[in-house]
């Protein structure tokens, strides 16, 4: 499972609940912060007792599993969100599961644009993933899949778990207002009207010593993001 949880649109005691319900085996979530981190850390360990956190606002990642963790780093690909690696011990098997969150593009006269770092964060994710293969590459990636770079993704050898095996459209964006760092008063007026999701922009992707099964998109968590949800094969 994947999800952005809005760094704390997620209530903290919504959010515990539906991490219990999803019932996934790994959990890899973005803009985590600290009060959010506590309560995982305090009320998921009977469930997720191998957990690794790195809680910091919108660059904030967490992993929640139920098998072990061998190996846990940062990876400073981005100078404002590093992503987060772990190697997850699977039987006889290590397979890396990482867990991103690129910066959005900005809208320039020529379009909507990413900056070259994110860019190059995006392409180096990418080459990671494969040489680290088995790999499981999540997050969100504030990228439509009609895009160019959702294409190279695909190009340099990853398969979209929800692309293969998934149902329906897939849209994950927006549930609601996400939070704002201006206009704070607006933020939370609005805060509480639903909203349509017309993006798909949270995936799950794998490398292809793995197999899509099963792909969908998940309850409210109360983030201004759906969850993803893929089951795989090793």
């Amino acid at each position: 499972m994947t999800c952005n949880i809005g760094n704390g649109r997620a209530r903290p005691e919504q959010l515990v609940q539906a991490l219990l319900a999803c019932e996934a085996d790994v959990i890899g979530l973005e803009e985590v912060n600290h009060e959010q981190a506590e309560a995982l850390r305090s009320q998921l360990a009977p469930r997720y007792p191998h957990q690794a956190l790195f809680p910091g606002g919108f660059a904030g990642k967490a992993v929640l599993s139920r098998y072990p963790l061998v190996d846990i780093q940062q990876l400073p690909l981005s100078t404002v969100r590093p992503d987060l690696l772990v190697r997850l011990k699977i039987g006889e098997l290590q397979p890396a599961l990482i867990v991103a969150h690129p910066p959005p593009p900005h809208l320039s006269w020529t379009g909507i644009r990413f900056d070259p770092q994110t860019l190059r964060q995006i392409q180096a994710l990418a080459r990671l993933a494969v040489e680290s293969a088995p790999a499981i590459l999540l997050g969100d990636f504030n990228l439509a899949d009609w895009w160019g770079e959702y294409a190279s993704l695909r190009a340099g050898g990853l398969q979209d778990a929800f692309a293969i095996a998934g149902k329906k459209p897939g849209y994950t964006l927006p549930v609601r207002i996400g939070p704002w760092r201006r206009f704070k008063t607006i933020n939370r007026m609005l805060s509480g009207l639903p909203l349509i999701p017309l993006l798909r922009v949270d995936y799950i992707w794998h490398t292809k010593e793995l197999t899509s099964l099963e792909a969908w998109v998940g309850k409210d968590t109360g983030s201004d993001h759906l969850p993803v949800l893929a089951r795989l094969r090793m």
